[in-house]
């Protein structure tokens, strides 16, 4: 499935176009980009298709997006990168974006995240995406066509079957999600018997029940994946926690007793010269503050995260994201409210390296075998209590830890 090496990535967003890339498709931008890349000796991509704009009705796959996914892959093939390919992109950086023809069900949609359809922010009600069935003979068939049009592509690494569903709809029941999950890994499997597949799983399914419970649904999966962020974490020690992204990957292995791929984390930074500071972000109904860390003392974090989840027995990881967004997209979603997401990248919103491009290239040019270290002991009954279990053992790995640098 994997190299035998410990595979480093990126999570990638053009970073003068970001989530309106493929309707302002510039091939001329993805190769330079996927040229930037590869200049930092990182093995691979994720990408995401935008739903709404490769299923514009339910009935229909767009030709032209499907032509443009197959040139992303050659120019990243060009390059020596593989892609992880996530299918159905519909929350993305605090913004649920998804096709119109989705808005027509009993659903209510999140209301922490502005729903984004046909290009504007409206108000609606949801098909259920797990149990309604024409949004899920809508997902067989996207998945399907980008199967037909790039299963075959030596770039190809892996499908990852969402981006952190749970934030477009929580599934009602855990049966909702095997359901659906067992739908989509047949169909695709039927499609592609070659590529393995994931979820892109994050840290909040690990802290409460929300629908996706790992242990029943690794089965169907390959590999898995997590997402995590200390600056976001209340259980984390500290914002540069690198620790916590360690256990994260120990405990969904130990959950799922299949291998798991770290497929984000990262942080905003400061603008260059200044130091960590808090600024004020707003989600649809609330304002919050997020720490923009200081250049250097992020790129110490790669460091020490990379580091990290290499010990802890990680496939590899993929850092969010490659670029800061160029200014001219600051007045647009998700930019716009959300002021921290402008400064994800490796790269400053002109385009120069920050400092943690070094580290990150000096470590992945080392191409390290992948560990195996123990599993966690995780309880029988974590589902009934997850926020309480996690925080149990967290401080246990953390205990663990500090005896065996001892």
């Amino acid at each position: 499935m994997w190299d035998s090496h410990f595979v480093v990535g990126v999570n990638y967003w053009p970073r003068t176009k970001a989530m309106f890339w493929w309707k302002r498709f510039d091939p001329e931008e993805v190769r330079e980009d996927m040229a930037e890349i590869a200049s930092w000796h990182l093995d691979g991509v994720r990408i995401f298709l935008m739903w709404e704009d490769f299923m514009p009705e339910p009935y229909t796959v767009d030709p032209q997006m499907l032509e443009r996914l197959r040139q992303v892959l050659d120019l990243a093939h060009m390059h020596g990168l593989r892609v992880i390919v996530t299918l159905f992109t519909g929350h993305m950086s605090g913004v649920n974006w998804l096709p119109p023809w989705l808005l027509d069900g009993d659903r209510e949609s999140d209301p922490r995240f502005r729903l984004i359809a046909g290009g504007r922010v409206v108000k609606g009600r949801l098909r259920d995406l797990y149990e309604d069935p024409m949004a899920l003979d809508a997902q067989v068939r996207m998945l399907e066509a980008a199967a037909q049009a790039a299963g075959d592509h030596p770039a190809l690494l892996a499908w990852d079957l969402g981006n952190e569903p749970d934030l477009v709809l929580r599934p009602r029941t855990p049966e909702a999600a095997v359901g659906w999950l067992a739908t989509l890994t047949r169909a695709l499997r039927a499609m592609d018997p070659a590529h393995p597949i994931t979820v892109g799983f994050h840290s909040p399914v690990l802290e409460k029940d929300l629908g996706f419970r790992i242990r029943v649904l690794a089965p169907m999966l390959d590999f898995l994946c997590m997402h995590g962020y200390p600056i976001y974490a209340q259980w984390a020690r500290h914002p540069l926690d690198e620790q916590a992204l360690a256990f994260l990957a120990r405990l969904t292995a130990s959950l799922g007793g299949k291998p798991v791929l770290f497929e984000e984390f990262g942080l905003p930074t400061a603008p260059p010269g200044q130091p960590t500071h808090n600024v004020s972000s707003q989600l649809e109904d609330r304002p919050f503050e997020v720490t923009l860390i200081a250049e250097e003392e992020a790129a110490a974090f790669f460091e020490r995260a990379l580091e990290a989840l290499h010990q802890a027995g990680a496939l590899g990881a993929f850092i969010w994201c490659f670029s800061d967004y160029h200014p001219d997209l600051w007045d647009h979603p998700p930019c716009d409210r959300l002021v921290h997401e402008r400064h994800f990248g490796l790269l400053r919103p002109d385009g120069s390296r920050k400092p943690a491009v070094e580290v990150v290239a000096r470590f992945a040019a080392r191409k390290r075998p992948v560990l195996s270290p123990p599993t966690l002991p995780v309880p029988e009954d974590y589902e009934s209590h997850p926020g309480e279990a996690l925080r149990e053992l967290y401080a246990r790995f953390l205990q663990a830890d500090d005896s065996a640098r001892s």
